[in-house]
């Protein structure tokens, strides 16, 4: 009988790493873009449609990075803990171009929830723009057909809650809440 420990496989409970999703966003978003200003009518119908769902796929990014900033900060504070640094005898804070590079990635995505900015491709555009200036250098490729797999699968899962839900760009909500 086999046993896992949690310093092999990490903490219980812990959500898969997503940080696959910077790169397919960066791959995906100009090729959706392109689909949906040149392609057949068809084709652009279609091409706004993955690119709402790649857009509110981003949101995970956002929170996954939220948990990298909260893991980094316990690892500070128990780094100053047990080697006695006190917080006064810090340098100062200085934000710098990933700081707010970062503040980007995290503050922006959550503008897709509201269905207007989703379905339109300037929001994409702009953070299409902060991780092209970013740089690609810390990019990991391990193991990509699974990521390719697992963002795919993505993909499928929150074009198929925003057909459900009716939040599509080509579907029309027809919701009374009073009748």
């Amino acid at each position: 009988m086999l046993t896992h420990t949690a310093s092999s496989y990490g903490r219980v409970g812990k959500l898969p790493s997503m940080a696959f999703i910077e790169p397919a966003f960066a791959f995906t978003v100009p090729f959706l873009l392109l689909f949906s200003w040149l392609g057949y009518r068809s084709y652009k119908r279609y091409a706004k449609a993955l690119l709402a769902a790649t857009n509110l796929i981003f949101i995970l990014y956002s929170v996954f990075l939220i948990r990298q900033l909260i893991d980094l900060a316990r690892l500070g504070q128990e780094l100053m803990r047990q080697t006695g640094i006190k917080p006064e005898d810090l340098p100062p804070f200085e934000p710098d171009a990933y700081f707010y590079r970062l503040t980007i990635l995290i503050l922006l995505p959550w503008l897709f929830l509201i269905r207007r900015v989703r379905n339109t491709p300037w929001l994409s555009i702009i953070i299409l723009i902060v991780i092209a200036a970013g740089g690609t250098g810390s990019w990991n490729y391990f193991d990509l057909i699974f990521k390719i797999l697992h963002y795919g699968s993505l993909l499928c899962a929150v074009y198929a809650l925003l057909w459900l839900l009716k939040e599509l760009p080509f579907q029309r909500r027809n919701r009374k809440l009073f009748k």
